[in-house]
């Protein structure tokens, strides 16, 4: 009888996931079989999950081709993270955008995660790993948003920015975060979210 009772109070055993997730893959690479890999992952393990790959400004229409051999919906944006990223929120048909890089398999205990975390349409969700704990430094490679809250927020800088200690990459994501924590937002750091 306890054991029962355990069960049904840890979300964690959950047998359905109600939220409305899309998967983003960025595909800077624009290598279709880094695709391939991804929603094969996305296939098995999430299954019935929508996904969308979104490339950079100067992929080939037979790059396209080939890769929407795998992906039907294929979207170009800049060519930097950020603004592949801004047109994957923007193109997104789902209430959750998870940012995947592809090539990257998904493991069927992130749906999981997610139901367990997720508590607010504020809630950024990001991967800790290699002792990278904040947001900024942290892998972008597996962050979940919330679609209208990055709406609300606004999209990443795309452009270059100059700093000596920082990359283009972490300054957009800095200057991002701090327009989402002045909207309200919180920053969840999750343990074991990495994707192979």
């Amino acid at each position: 009888m306890i054991s029962l009772e355990l069960i049904s109070i840890f979300p964690i055993f959950k047998k359905e996931i109600f939220m409305d997730v899309g998967f983003i893959l960025l595909c800077p690479d624009r290598k279709p079989s880094l695709v391939k890999n991804t929603v094969r992952s996305i296939k098995y393990n999430c299954r019935g999950k929508d996904y969308i790959t979104i490339v950079p400004n100067d992929t080939t229409a037979k790059e396209i081709k080939e890769i929407k051999e795998y992906c039907p919906t294929v979207f170009k944006g800049k060519n930097t993270i950020t603004s592949l990223t801004n047109i994957g929120m923007k193109r997104l048909k789902h209430e959750w955008g998870f940012v995947i890089f592809a090539g990257s398999r998904v493991q069927h205990s992130v749906l999981r995660k997610w139901d367990i975390f997720v508590d607010s349409e504020k809630n950024i969700l990001y991967p800790l790993i290699n002792g990278k704990y904040n947001f900024v430094e942290g892998s972008f490679n597996g962050v979940l948003f919330n679609k209208s809250f990055f709406k609300e927020v606004g999209n990443f800088p795309s452009e270059p920015i100059e700093s000596k200690n920082l990359n283009d990459f972490e300054i957009a994501k800095l200057l991002w975060s701090i327009d989402a924590i002045n909207k309200g937002a919180i920053f969840k750091g999750i343990v074991g979210m990495n994707l192979i």
